[in-house]
């Protein structure tokens, strides 16, 4: 089954994971390669991917979150699963060692909530759906 990747969309039509990508892309550009490296998996397999690539944020029904390292840094991006969509929602980098970013993660969530309720969606921008 291939999944479709999308956007989250707010009211205001802001995409906050783009936003995470596009700073990721030119702030942390290894961290953004190896996102999109597990995006393109995760498009393929979903919810099966192994590999510790996923997890489901389990204080948070629904949601999911990628990991990536690099060096002393961590980007997570949180999404979640709608029938064959694969919704991102939001993301961040920290140094590795610090604290997990609860304000993230519930920015995450209640964006995960708008989304049931609005279905509001972007497509994923075209190079991000080309398999690596």
């Amino acid at each position: 089954m291939a999944w479709t990747i999308e956007y989250y969309e707010q009211a205001d039509d802001t995409q906050p994971a783009e936003v995470f990508e596009d700073r990721l892309d030119r702030e942390h550009p290894k961290l953004a390669g190896k996102l999109l490296e597990i995006t393109a998996a995760l498009r393929s397999a979903g919810h099966r991917l192994s590999g510790g690539y996923i997890e489901p944020c389990r204080s948070h029904s629904g949601l999911w979150e990628i990991r990536v390292i690099h060096s002393q840094w961590l980007g997570r991006e949180f999404f979640g699963f709608d029938a064959e969509r694969i919704v991102l929602l939001h993301g961040y980098v920290k140094r590795g060692g610090q604290e997990a970013s609860k304000r993230d993660l519930d920015l995450a969530f209640a964006y995960w909530a708008d989304y049931k309720q609005t279905r509001k969606i972007s497509l994923a921008r075209e190079e991000d759906n080309e398999p690596i």
